[in-house]
């Protein structure tokens, strides 16, 4: 049997991605996964019908379609999602992406085979379909034994865990945890990767396991093209910055003495300043320059960058066919350009 049968896929979406949604069922049902798929609908009332439509066709894909209210948090409706499903392990997948569902066979092995792991991804993607181009997006593993270091290695070259293999159990305390203490869109997502880092292991396998679109109706560019000061460059011009800052500071310290963890107050702070400049670069600014001890991490990124083009130069690769299987699709830009967000 498949070890996709032991994983829960959790796909929130709303009536005007609808288009995005059906896209993804349908590579998803390409891609040969045969667990149980759970939708969170957070449509308005007058909406519900659009998602519900959209689903139907889909219905022998063993899909459970939950609807929540649009008031409700993004963090609290993946919980409530994650609390219905009656696997072991849980994974996040946004409508607009796509995931190469053969890998979730090795990253389940990754959980069997260390029991201390607390998220397992593959290699990363960013496409654009418009352009037909792509780019990796850096993913390390975090697996050193002591949970202080885990931790300064999360914030210092953070790689978030939110579309990661997850033990459902962990996902819905590390998120309930996180919504509670840091509800800001910016900081949550920070919170709920250091605390898995705190918890457990969190490795990566040199297999592509998923491809992020590009496109302008995304989360991220809406973001931009609203100058957002709930997110990074124009959240620290924000009154609620440092507030936000000192929460997120606050969480990681109580989740250190929870778990009996000793961590240097100068280290977390050398850590924050790192995880605060990525932010900055993320969203276009200048990268910090590398030092001696970055000579492994950039080592690292190069050689994933190389086994990339390796495996898409190769014919017979199948990271190769997926790609080209995605591209053949439309892109989204010209859709959000049209309908707006």
């Amino acid at each position: 049997m498949s070890n996709s049968s032991q994983v829960t896929l959790i796909i929130p979406t709303v009536h005007f991605r609808a288009h995005l949604l059906a896209r993804a069922l349908q590579h998803i049902q390409s891609q040969g996964f045969n667990g149980k798929i759970i939708v969170s609908d957070h449509s308005p009332a007058d909406f519900k019908h659009v998602i519900a439509t959209t689903v139907e066709p889909h219905k022998k894909q063993n899909i459970v379609l939950l609807e929540h209210s649009p008031e409700i948090h993004f963090l609290a409706r993946l919980v409530n999602c994650a609390a219905q499903a009656k696997t072991d392990y849980v994974h996040l997948h946004a409508d607009d992406d796509f995931l190469v569902t053969p890998c979730l066979d090795r990253l389940v092995s990754e959980f069997e085979s260390e029991p201390a792991c607390v998220a397992a991804m593959g290699l990363n993607l960013h496409v654009d379909l418009e352009l037909k181009e792509y780019s990796s997006l850096p993913k390390t593993s975090v697996d050193d034994g002591d949970p202080a270091r885990r931790l300064s290695r999360q914030l210092e070259r953070y790689s978030s865990v939110l579309y990661a293999l997850r033990k459902k159990e962990e996902f819905i305390d590390t998120l309930s945890f996180s919504c509670s203490r840091c509800p800001d869109v910016q900081f949550w997502q920070y919170l709920e990767s250091c605390v898995a880092a705190i918890k457990g292991r969190i490795k990566v396998i040199d297999e592509l396991h998923y491809a992020r679109e590009q496109h302008f109706g995304k989360w991220s560019s809406s973001l931009k093209r609203e100058r957002s000061q709930d997110h990074f460059p124009h959240l620290i011009l924000s009154e609620h910055f440092y507030p936000r800052l000192a929460a997120f500071r606050e969480a990681i310290e109580d989740t250190a003495r929870n778990f009996r963890i000793t961590i240097d107050p100068l280290a977390l702070s050398d850590g924050l300043i790192h995880l605060l400049y990525r932010g900055f670069g993320s969203m276009g600014l200048p990268p910090r320059h590398a030092s001696p001890s970055d000579q492994a991490y950039t080592t690292a990124l190069g050689s994933q960058d190389a086994l990339f083009e390796t495996r898409l130069r190769n014919p017979l690769d199948p990271s190769r066919a997926f790609l080209t299987n995605i591209f053949s699709l439309p892109s989204n830009n010209k859709v959000f350009k049209t309908v707006g967000d």
